[in-house]
């Protein structure tokens, strides 16, 4: 099976990944979502022994996306990362060395909740901070899910970190990253290595896909 699905939603071609993002080749920009950077480093602030690694590891899933994909912008629907104390050293260390192996693309950051309590971000990194609804074209990029504003006919966000709970016959396979498109608006999963998932249930008119190890399936 494959590990990317190529959809069309409002006349938009689309690529899925099973790395939980999207690329959009007519803007060749990479849009992923929820990334949480340095929420290993706050856990462990406050005592919480959890492991370490997971911020690199969620750098490296994009870093590897960009390259196969070869895109020149990459937008982050929110929720860049987790608190302020998310930012320590170690992390900023980190995310210098993705800017400077990227430094040739475009890096915009949607607004998310998360992203208002952590306030403002190094001078020195090439991100541009935008607020919800900003729009490439006639697509609307949030945080929030929302409905396509005046003149865009697509949205496209994160937040939720949708999954689905999967069944084989009468047993549960468990709960699955998934993209879920509704009345509009297509969310994306979250792309962190150490973010939960939230289960959502698809109306009769939605579309879902979801992702199972290195593979992603239309539902």
């Amino acid at each position: 099976m494959p590990h990317t699905i190529d959809i069309q939603l409002a006349g938009h071609e689309l690529r899925l990944f099973a790395q939980r993002c999207v690329y959009w080749p007519a803007e060749d920009v990479l849009l992923v979502a929820d990334t949480h950077l340095g929420k290993e480093a706050t856990f462990r602030r406050h005592g919480i022994p959890v492991p370490v690694g997971s911020t690199q590891g969620t750098l490296s899933t994009i870093a590897g996306v960009l390259r196969q994909t070869r895109a020149t912008r990459l937008c982050i629907l929110g929720d860049l990362f987790h608190t302020r104390s998310s930012l320590s050293a170690e992390i900023r260390h980190q995310v210098d060395a993705f800017f400077d192996e990227f430094a040739h693309l475009q890096f915009s950051l949607i607004l998310g909740n998360h992203d208002v309590q952590v306030g403002r971000l190094p001078a020195a990194w090439p991100i541009t901070v935008r607020e919800p609804g900003w729009c490439i074209g006639s697509v609307a990029l949030g945080h929030h899910p929302m409905e396509p504003p005046e003149g865009a006919d697509l949205s496209v966000c994160g937040h939720l970190h949708p999954a689905i709970r999967y069944r084989v016959g009468r047993e549960s396979a468990g709960k699955l990253s998934c993209f879920w498109y509704s009345a509009g608006c297509l969310v994306l999963p979250a792309i962190g290595e150490f973010t939960g998932t939230h289960l959502v249930r698809p109306r009769q008119n939605d579309s879902t896909w979801f992702i199972a190890g290195n593979e992603v399936h239309a539902l």
